[in-house]
C-alpha cells in the first residue's frame, strides 16, 4: 500500500516506525496552532525555536531527497490539508507519530476522522518514548505519582529496548558529499550569542554528530557536572533533538550502553540513563493526566512578604525580561532571552521564584517557556512546572529554591552571573 508519512515529534529517517521506504510516497510537516497560535496572550513559538525546527526541517528534506522521497512543508491544520493531500497523491495510508500530551492526541483524533472521511486509514506508531506505551501499561498498571517508583518499575526492562535495524542508514562516517557540506555550511553559522554554550543546530545529521562526540568524552563525568552553569559539555544537551525527534531515546540509549562497553559504565552514564527515564515519566504522566497538565493552583511554598516579591501587575514582565533585581535570577533569564536555552538548575530556580516567591500563575511561566525553549516539550515543560508547584508528583508538596544559596552553591565566584548581566 502507498502511503504519506506525517512527520510529527519525529524528524528523522532511522529508527522512525511512521517513515519505512518501501511505502512512503512523501512526507509532510504542518506548522499548525503549536507553532502559530497563542495561549494567554503569549505567541507559543518564539525566534530561537522557530529557528531550530526550521533548521531540523531543512535536514529533513535533504535526507529525504536524497532517498527520493519529495517532503512538504504546510502552514495549516492537518486535519484539512492532509485529506487533500491524500487525494492529490493516491494513497490509502498516513503514517505517524503516537504522541501522549492532551491536544496531540486530540489532533490525531481529528485528522483520523477527517482521513477516514474519504477511506484513509491513520497509523499511529508508538515511538517517542524510551519504553512503548504497552511495557508501561504492563510494568506499572497504577498511577504516575512518584518517579522513584516508575524508574523501579521500569529499569528492569532497558535491555529489552532496541534501535530499530531497518533503517535507512545515516552513519557520520558514510555521510554523503551534500550532508558534509551542509554540516560544514552551518557550523561556519556563529551561534545566536557568543555566550551561548553551544551553537544548536537543529537536524539529525547534527543531532548523531552531537551524540557521538558527546559519549566519547564528557558522557563520563555527566554526573558530576550536570548542574554547572557555563560551557558546552557540563550537560549532554541532547534535549533540542530528542523532543524534536531528530534522534530518538533509543539511540541515545544505545549510544551510552556502546560507550560503556568501551569505556566502561559509571555513576555518570547510569545517571544520563535515568535523566532518559525521568523524560518518559513526565510523557506518561501526560498521556494520563490529559487536560490536566494545563490546570491546577500551586502550592505556594513562601510567604507573600517575601524579600524578592514586586508588584503584581509587574512581576511576571520583570521576571521574563530578566529585570528583577536578583541577578542569579535575572542572569538566567537573559540567557534564555538571548539564546533559546537554559541549564536545569537555571530552569528550576527561575520557576520555582515565579510560583513561590512572586506568586504569579504557573502557567504563564510553562507558556513563556514553551515560546523560548529550543527543546519544549508540552509534558516535560508543563509536567515540570506542576512539580515545581507542587500540583502533580512531587511528594514535598512543591519545591522551592532559596535563590541566594543556590547562587552560592552553583555560581560561587559569579562567573555566570558576571556573563549575562555583561552587555555582550
Amino acid at each position: 500500500m502507498a502511503g504519506i508519512t506525517w512527520f510529527r515529534r519525529n524528524l528523522r529517517i532511522t529508527d522512525n516506525a511512521a517513515f519505512q521506504l518501501r511505502f512512503t510516497m512523501a512526507g509532510v510537516f504542518f506548522f499548525d496552532q503549536q507553532w502559530t497560535g497563542d495561549w494567554l496572550g503569549i505567541a507559543r513559538c518564539g525566534e530561537h525555536r522557530r529557528n531550530f525546527l526550521q533548521k531540523s526541517l531543512h535536514d529533513l528534506e535533504e535526507n529525504l531527497r536524497a532517498l527520493d522521497v519529495p517532503f512538504h512543508s504546510i502552514t495549516a491544520e492537518p486535519e484539512v490539508e492532509l485529506p487533500r493531500l491524500c487525494r492529490q497523491l493516491n494513497v490509502d495510508e498516513v503514517h505517524t507519530q503516537a504522541l501522549p500530551a492532551y491536544a496531540e492526541r486530540q489532533q490525531a483524533t481529528r485528522v483520523r476522522q477527517a482521513l477516514m472521511a474519504i477511506g484513509v486509514r491513520l497509523i499511529e506508531h508508538d515511538d517517542y518514548t524510551l519504553f512503548p506505551t504497552t511495557l508501561v501499561a504492563e510494568a506499572h498498571p497504577t498511577s504516575f505519582t512518584s518517579f522513584s517508583k516508575f524508574r523501579k518499575k521500569l529499569t528492569p526492562y532497558l535491555d529489552q529496548i532496541i534501535v530499530a535495524e531497518n533503517s535507512p542508514s545515516l552513519h557520520l562516517q558514510s555521510l554523503t558529499n551534500q550532508q558534509a557540506a551542509v554540516i560544514n555550511e552551518y557550523q561556519d553559522i556563529t551561534p545566536p550569542d557568543p555566550r551561548a554554550v553551544m551553537n544548536f543546530i537543529g537536524g539529525e545529521t547534527f543531532a548523531q554528530q552531537h551524540l557521538v562526540q558527546y559519549c566519547e568524552s564528557a558522557l563520563f563525568h555527566y554526573k558530576e557536572t550536570r548542574n554547572e552553569l557555563i560551557g558546552q559539555d557540563y550537560s549532554s544537551k541532547l534535549s533540542p533533538w530528542l523532543n524534536l525527534g531528530c534522534i530518538s531515546p533509543r539511540q541515545v540509549l544505545a549510544a551510552v550502553k556502546q560507550a560503556e562497553r568501551i569505556g566502561g559504565a559509571n555513576a555518570s552514564t547510569e545517571w544520563l540513563i535515568v535523566e532518559l527515564m525521568w523524560r518518559d515519566f513526565f510523557q506518561f504522566c501526560a498521556l494520563e493526566r490529559g487536560h490536566e497538565l494545563f490546570g491546577g493552583s500551586a502550592n505556594r511554598l513562601v510567604e507573600p512578604n517575601s524579600s524578592l516579591s514586586l508588584e503584581k501587575d509587574k512581576d511576571f514582565t520583570r521576571w521574563q525580561h530578566g529585570a528583577t533585581g536578583h541577578p542569579f535570577l535575572d542572569a538566567n533569564m537573559r540567557e534564555l532571552a538571548a539564546t533559546g536555552f537554559m541549564s536545569n538548575r537555571g530552569r528550576q530556580n527561575v520557576a520555582s521564584a515565579l510560583i513561590h516567591d512572586l506568586g504569579c500563575d504557573w502557567r504563564l511561566g510553562a507558556v513563556w517557556f514553551e515560546q523560548q525553549l529550543i527543546d519544549y516539550d508540552p509534558a516535560s515543560n508543563y509536567g515540570n512546572w506542576q512539580y515545581i508547584a507542587g500540583i502533580h508528583a512531587n511528594s514535598r508538596g512543591g519545591s522551592w529554591f532559596n535563590l541566594d544559596k543556590q547562587a552560592a552553591l552553583y555560581d560561587s565566584e559569579q562567573q555566570y552571573q558576571a556573563l549575562w548581566l555583561t552587555k555582550s
